[in-house]
C-alpha cells in the first residue's frame, strides 16, 4: 500500500485506570469477574478502622478515568482552575500507581537507556497482563496498532488503519486494513511462507480463528535479506478490537536444495482501532 494512500497521524493508546477518589495499588493477581477475568485492585491502607472498598474491575477503572479527565474538560470550560489542577492531579497521581502506565513507561525508559534486558523482561509483563485482561486490555491501553516480532531471524511487522469510507458504524460494521512487512534477516536461510494462521478479538471478547495458505493468493520465497508485502482487510462488529498469529514457514535444505524444516513465525498482537490511523 502506497505510503500517499494514508492518512495517518501518531497515535499514542494512552492507558486507562481510575479510583473512587482514594488512592489505589496494584496487586499483580487477577481474580473472576461477571464472566471476564479483571486486574485486582485495592486502596491504600489509611487509617486503622477503615472499611475495606470494594475491588474495581478494569471497566470500572477505565471508566472513572474517562470521568475525570470530563471533569477537568468541564471544569476548565467553566473556568473553575482550582477544581481542574486538583482533578490533575488525581490524574497524575492514577498513572504514578496505574500498573499499565508504570509498565509502558518503564518499557519506554529501559528501551532509551538502551537496558534490551530489561526491556524484554517488561514486554513479557505486558503481554502477560494482555493475555490475563483480554478485551478489556483494548481500553486498558496496552496495545497499539501496530506490532513487532522476530522468530528464527524472520521479522514481521504489522500496521492497521481504520477504513471509515468501507465502514458503516451504525449498523455495527467497521472495516479495517492492515499492512505486513516480512523481512527475512538471517544471512544464509531461505524460506517459504506457506500458511497462514489469525485469531482476531473484538472488543466484546468474540474471537475468530482464520486459517488458510499463503498470504492473499501468494505463497513468497524470501531470500536473505530481502522483504515481503501485503495489505489485507478485516472486518469487526465492534470499533476496537486485535489481531494476532503465525505464519508456517518452510526451510530450504542447502544440501540437496528441498524444503524440509518447517518453522512457526510469530505475529504479535496488535490493535484495531476506529480512533487510530486512517487510510481510505
Amino acid at each position: 500500500m502506497a505510503t500517499a494512500l494514508y492518512r495517518c497521524s501518531s497515535n499514542l493508546h494512552r492507558p486507562a485506570a481510575g479510583t473512587s477518589g482514594r488512592l489505589l495499588v496494584f496487586r499483580p493477581a487477577f481474580r473472576q469477574q461477571s464472566g471476564s477475568r479483571c486486574s485486582r485492585l485495592s486502596p491504600r491502607a489509611a487509617e486503622a478502622g477503615t472499611e475495606p472498598s470494594p475491588s474495581y474491575g478494569i471497566a470500572e477503572l477505565v471508566q472513572r478515568r474517562k470521568d475525570i479527565e470530563l471533569e477537568i474538560k468541564l471544569a476548565v470550560k467553566g473556568e473553575d482552575f482550582r477544581a481542574a489542577a486538583r482533578l490533575k492531579e488525581e490524574l497524575e497521581e492514577l498513572n504514578r500507581k496505574d500498573p499499565v502506565m508504570v509498565a509502558i513507561k518503564a518499557l519506554e525508559q529501559a528501551i532509551k537507556e538502551e537496558r534490551y534486558e530489561d526491556a524484554a523482561r517488561i514486554k513479557a509483563q505486558i503481554k502477560q497482563l494482555e493475555s490475563e485482561l483480554g478485551p478489556a486490555a483494548l481500553e486498558a491501553g496496552l496495545l497499539t496498532t501496530s506490532s513487532t516480532t522476530v522468530t528464527a531471524g524472520i521479522k514481521v511487522h504489522v500496521q492497521s488503519y481504520y477504513l471509515p469510507t468501507k465502514s458503516s458504524p451504525s449498523a455495527g460494521r467497521y472495516m479495517f486494513a492492515y499492512h505486513v512487512t516480512i523481512t527475512n534477516e538471517t544471512a544464509d536461510t531461505i524460506v517459504q511462507l506457506r500458511h497462514r494462521h489469525w485469531v482476531i478479538m473484538d472488543a466484546r471478547g468474540k474471537t475468530e480463528e482464520v486459517r488458510g495458505p499463503g498470504v492473499v493468493g501468494e505463497q513468497p520465497i524470501l531470500l536473505p535479506g530481502k522483504s515481503h508485502e501485503y495489505t489485507s482487510g478485516c472486518p469487526l462488529a465492534t470499533p476496537q478490537g486485535s489481531m494476532e498469529g503465525d505464519y508456517t514457514m518452510a526451510v530450504l535444505r542447502p544440501e540437496d536444495g528441498q524444503w524440509a524444516d518447517t518453522i512457526e513465525v510469530t505475529i504479535g498482537k496488535f490493535m484495531l482501532d476506529s480512533k487510530g490511523p486512517q487510510a481510505v
